[in-house]
């Protein structure tokens, strides 16, 4: 006795991952929230906490941004995968956009307060920060600074500042270049001791001026909308700098990466060590001395 196939059962059509442009409103959103917090704070009166050193504080306040961002992000996105500097990684649904396919999983890298030290003090300089990839591509930033009233965007078109479209500008020469950074720092001066001194009297040397803020996402953010011509560290982390990395590649700045001790295939907001100028032209004693601490580690391991 012949039977008939049985029908096979209807796919599922997999949700489809968000345009870059959507994903910057629910990231520009969520970021806003966190802003709204931020300043409605008396931070004449702020306890801070210790992290792994005197350097690296907290605050109950970057906790509670990142969970008025983690809960802003989920209402939008339920299933997208949150990387945050307090709440560490929170993965992606099964049945999320994407979720078939690691290369279309959406991550939002978060930084609830980039700029910690400088908000405990009082201080306007610190920013809320969020990266968006799709897989292990950048596809949208916002930096959203709430004390100094502005807001860093971009996705698949110009990077904006308030709304309004930023020029591209070539890299001043080193004579007349403005550096935003605060290489080599307190972390490479506890791994290359010896090397360290050197290479902070050499940045000072070399530019016009150099000035460290406090916070590599303001430092990049400044960078790519042209107000200096470059940053650089080399220890960071992806929350820090994915959301800066997209505005400057948007607003045409160019940017190098080193893998410190990690893979060497890493994409570039993975990656623990950069060089971003505002423009194609670059500083070629940052590049240089990047490559050092890079050869260093690598002798090393």
């Amino acid at each position: 006795m012949s039977t008939a196939p049985r029908p096979e059962a209807p796919s599922v059509p997999t949700a489809e991952v968000p345009a870059p442009a959507e994903l910057l409103r629910i990231a520009e959103s969520a970021a806003a929230e966190a802003a709204d917090y931020l300043r409605s704070l008396d931070r004449d009166h702020i306890s801070r906490e210790y992290k792994t050193s005197s350097q690296d504080i907290v605050t109950e306040h970057d906790r509670a941004s990142e969970e008025i961002i983690v809960a802003a992000l989920r209402r939008e996105l339920p299933g997208c995968r949150i990387v945050g500097e307090e709440g560490g990684e929170r993965s992606a649904d099964d049945d999320a956009p994407g979720s078939g396919d690691p290369a279309d999983v959406v991550t939002f890298y978060v930084d609830p307060i980039d700029g910690t030290s400088n908000f405990a003090s009082g201080l306007p300089l610190f920013c809320v920060s969020i990266g968006i990839a799709v897989g292990e591509e950048l596809v949208a930033g916002v930096i959203d600074a709430p004390i100094l009233g502005e807001v860093f965007t971009a996705a698949d078109g110009p990077m904006m500042v308030n709304g309004v479209p930023v020029e591209p500008r070539a890299t001043r020469p080193a004579r007349d270049a403005l550096v935003l950074s605060g290489f080599p720092g307190h972390r490479i001066s506890r791994e290359l001791p010896e090397q360290a001194g050197r290479m902070n009297i050499a940045v000072h040397e070399e530019f016009s001026a150099v000035r460290h803020l406090g916070t590599a996402a303001l430092e990049l953010a400044y960078v790519a909308a042209g107000r200096a011509d470059a940053t650089a560290l080399a220890s960071i982390n992806a929350w820090d700098i994915a959301a800066g990395f997209h505005l400057l590649t948007r607003a045409g700045g160019s940017l190098r990466t080193w893998p410190g001790t990690g893979p060497a295939d890493r994409p570039d907001h993975l990656r623990p060590a950069y060089a971003a100028c505002t423009g194609p032209e670059r500083l070629e004693l940052l590049d240089t001395l990047l490559d050092e601490v890079q050869a260093l580690r690598d002798a090393r391991v």
